[in-house]
């Protein structure tokens, strides 16, 4: 499929899911959860079904490895709609703060608007070149700084964002996050990860032995996996240090990717004050 057929149903499937959703709030308003993002951008996000899902999932990692504190700074990458923030927020105390970007126009703009009301969350539109977002924009990402400053956030989240990347947008934002975040603290990031026996499995481009990989053809960034060993000298060459790995996809030979792998990221014990 072309790019301009895909971009086409993309356009078609938005409208259906915005002219369900008055629907949708209803259903959601009847079973107690009205504070769900519209239909159209939990969708932008990932399958619907998985929304919450994955974000209780993602929150009882943080907790069972106590990873936020209540006075913490915290970053997230791609923050989307804001699927995490209301977990995040529950984890902070009134010292703490939290700072989310992402390059969706809309998805930041809900967000700004339905947390208003807290004063220790912000929102920033990354405005970079990416086929998720910023229509026209043209700043490459390896341009873009995170929104903090040096060693300024005790906790870095990125979600779902690897896995869509390719190798020279992740050198960037392994090194930003290098430069972001505090020592003695920690990153956690998701990431489909391959063994060089595994084969293509779930991820059959490109053709030969590359150690990256992708899910279709057309769309490259719709999935994106890394050879473990290759993506492993990448965190290495960033400054960072792997502290653990929560096997999901990993060894990659399952046929469908049904989970990610959670990386634990830290700067290199030396560094580290902890």
């Amino acid at each position: 499929m072309s790019r301009l057929a895909f971009n086409s149903l993309r356009n078609l499937r938005t409208t259906a899911l915005w002219l369900l959703g008055p629907a949708d709030l209803l259903i959601r308003r009847l079973d107690g959860r009205g504070d769900l993002p519209p239909l159209w951008l939990r969708r932008h996000a990932g399958p619907v079904r998985n929304f919450e899902s994955a974000a209780r999932g993602t929150e009882d990692t943080l907790r069972q490895l106590q990873l936020v504190r209540e006075t913490d700074q915290v970053l997230e990458i791609g923050c989307g709609c804001g699927a995490m923030v209301p977990a995040l927020s529950r984890m902070l105390g009134p010292g703490g703060s939290y700072v989310g970007f992402d390059v969706h126009a809309p998805s930041v703009r809900w967000c700004r608007r339905h947390f208003a009301a807290d004063p220790r969350l912000r929102f920033e539109l990354a405005e970079i070149a990416s086929p998720y977002g910023n229509p026209g924009r043209t700043l490459p990402v390896e341009d873009y700084r995170f929104p903090l400053g040096d060693g300024g956030a005790d906790f870095i989240l990125a979600k779902s964002v690897f896995t869509h990347l390719l190798e020279g947008d992740a050198r960037h934002y392994l090194h930003e996050i290098r430069r972001t975040l505090r020592p003695g603290r920690l990153a956690l990031i998701t990431v489909f990860l391959f063994a060089k026996t595994a084969g293509r499995q779930a991820f059959p481009f490109p053709e030969g032995d590359s150690p990256i990989r992708w899910l279709r053809r057309q769309r490259v960034q719709a999935a994106v996996a890394f050879e473990r060993e290759f993506f492993e000298s990448m965190i290495v060459e960033a400054g960072l240090t792997l502290r653990s790995l929560i096997p999901g996809y990993w060894p990659g030979t399952a046929t469908v990717p049904q989970g990610q792998d959670v990386l634990l990221l830290g700067l290199p014990e030396a560094m580290d004050t902890r």
